[in-house]
């Protein structure tokens, strides 16, 4: 038998249900299927990138290898976007050296990561990586949109006068609303781990918006630190700045 709601709590989150909907945006969690490797200009999860030429694959400064695909997105087939080209992700996970301890790869703008945005044209290059194991291909073959809420660290900023109880959290993550959302998806709010951590354009100096956000072994075969959460930025003004960065518990 359901334990009853308190009239108090429940009119507490009806509360906050009304401020929380005036910012209400639709993120859209990806369906993937494991796929062949093939260097294509796909929408992928992890696998072989699009390559403009054979030297075009990053390699990590402080290892000396390639860096592994974590992301592609091929912006001409997603959901509310007038763009065409690719955003790519790319992150160092040598272990020996540790490049991601080394290159502090959890901030944004760590050379251990190349977060970029280039044009395709024609057909994809093709190169034998030098890496310690590649991670195999999940095609994302669509999307499926969901409501999506701020995370309560951003209340303040956006001015929302409100403190959460454990009670009302409770019953918003029992009903599946209010909140963001922890998986993989594109646009929404992030869920942060450790505060809010936007970056900021390095030449604009504009806060960055979130493009993509990747939980740990949720689509990819990778953890940042404990059980993170890492966030793909974009600036709204300056879309050739990208950026990636990580936190955990």
């Amino acid at each position: 038998m359901e334990k009853p709601i308190d009239n108090e709590v429940e009119q507490e989150f009806n509360d906050l249900m009304k401020l929380l909907n005036k910012h209400k945006r639709t993120a859209f969690i990806p369906t993937t299927e494991a796929h062949d490797r093939v260097f294509s200009a796909d929408s992928k999860i992890g696998g072989l990138p699009y390559l403009r030429h054979e030297n075009d694959w990053p390699t990590c400064p402080n290892c000396q290898k390639h860096m592994q695909l974590f992301l592609q997105l091929n912006q001409e087939h997603l959901p509310n976007s007038k763009a065409t080209e690719l955003i790519q992700l790319f992150y160092c996970t040598t272990t020996d050296p540790l490049c991601e301890t080394d290159l502090e790869a959890f901030f944004p703008f760590s050379e251990a990561v190349v977060c970029r945005q280039i044009e395709i044209k024609g057909p994809s290059a093709k190169t034998s990586p030098e890496i310690e194991s590649l991670f195999d291909e999940k095609r994302i073959a669509g999307w499926t949109p969901k409501d999506d809420y701020p995370h309560p660290e951003e209340y303040e900023q956006l001015g929302i006068d409100f403190e959460l109880d454990d009670e009302v959290y409770d019953l918003m993550e029992e009903r599946g609303v209010g909140l963001a959302i922890q998986k993989d998806k594109l646009y929404g709010w992030p869920h942060w781990i450790q505060g809010v951590e936007y970056p900021f354009d390095r030449k604009t100096e504009k806060q960055m918006e979130l493009v993509f956000q990747l939980d740990s072994h949720d689509n990819l075969p990778f953890m940042f630190g404990d059980v993170g959460i890492g966030h793909v930025t974009q600036s709204p003004e300056n879309p050739q700045e990208l950026a990636f960065a990580w936190a955990c518990s």
